[in-house]
Formats: C-alpha cells, sequence, structure tokens
C-alpha cells in the first residue's frame, strides 16, 4: 500500500514538473495562434536594380545586380506574434554582396579560431524595400564582417569606412538603388 502511494505521488510531481515547463508554452502558442493576421500586402513583388561602386587596393570596382522581394505569407514566433514574412534575393544568384572574402585564417581570438571572414556590404531588410514603414539607416560608406569560427558560430560586426580601408583596402565610393515602395495593406 505505501509504495502504491508513493508511485502516485511520483507521478503527481512529474505531471506538475511537465506542466510548469510546457504550459506556458502551450499558452503562448494558443495567444499567437489565435491573434488576427496581419494585413495582405497589395504588392507582392518588387525588384530594386542597384549600383555600388567601391575601390579595393586602388582598383575601382562596380557591383551591379537586383535586389528582388517577394512575399512569404504570414510567420509567427512568440516574440512579435503574427507578422507578414519576405523573402529576399538576388538576381544574379549571390545571398550578398562580399567585397573581400579569406578563408584558412585559423586566427584565434576570445570567441574562438576564425576560420573565414567575409567583408559584406548591407543591402537592408526586405521589410523596409516593400513599405513596412520600417526604419533602415545604410551603414554606407561602413561594411559588415562576418566571421566563421572553427566551432561553426557566426559572428557579425559593423566595419568603419576607417578600418575597412586600413585592413582591407577597400573604399565604398558611391550606392544607388531604387527607394522603397508605398505598399498597403489590406
Amino acid at each position: 500500500m505505501k509504495t502504491n502511494s508513493i508511485v502516485k505521488f511520483s507521478i503527481i510531481i512529474l505531471i506538475c514538473i511537465a506542466a510548469y515547463f510546457i504550459l506556458p508554452w502551450v499558452a503562448i502558442f494558443a495567444g499567437v495562434s489565435l491573434s488576427p493576421n496581419p494585413q495582405k500586402p497589395e504588392i507582392l513583388y518588387a525588384e530594386f536594380p542597384f549600383k555600388l561602386v567601391f575601390e579595393m587596393n586602388g582598383e575601382q570596382r562596380t557591383v551591379e545586380d537586383t535586389l528582388i522581394c517577394e512575399y512569404d505569407g504570414i510567420g509567427m514566433n512568440e516574440g512579435v506574434g503574427k507578422y507578414r514574412k519576405w523573402k529576399r534575393r538576388l538576381q544574379s544568384g549571390n545571398e550578398v554582396i562580399v567585397l573581400f572574402e579569406t578563408e584558412n585564417i585559423l586566427e584565434q581570438t576570445t570567441y574562438g579560431v576564425i576560420v573565414s571572414r567575409s567583408i559584406i556590404f548591407s543591402l537592408g531588410t526586405p521589410n523596409y524595400y516593400m513599405g513596412e514603414n520600417e526604419k533602415f539607416e545604410y551603414t554606407f560608406p561602413d561594411a559588415s564582417c562576418r566571421e566563421i569560427y572553427r566551432a561553426g558560430e557566426i559572428r557579425s560586426r559593423r566595419v568603419s569606412a576607417d578600418e575597412l580601408f586600413e585592413k582591407y583596402g577597400i573604399r565604398l565610393i558611391s550606392w544607388e538603388i531604387l527607394p522603397p515602395i508605398d505598399n498597403h495593406f489590406k
């Protein structure tokens, strides 16, 4: 009889522990799922031709491509609830504008060993271009540095125009792109 009550008590404790960890997530999921969907945009697709001129080690280079933004439905997460999802790609097939890239660095830092480093020009988010009224400030004439570590971690940081020139011999000269569209949501 005594062992039977110990088993029942253990099961009740396990159920309470599981409920303590699971119920808050179930409540958040239910709350987000039941919230209204964001309005659908009138314009679902847009192209933004651009031109970036930069100098690398005294040689002027030009990148011309088109940023393509496309509506991708509705997403949801516990931080913001439901939101409009957008896809972004470049017509060239590239994921980003890489100004400089090097691999097999094997540089030891406080975060670990860096195996590759890329200097990237930030285009901005598709939300910004598709009229979501999201604020975006171009980093021009700065860029971003993306470092990949041996453990697989990826870290990004902003690189000032001065550091860009002193460390990598890169100077951004001009950036031209169409402005964001005036989208309406219904």
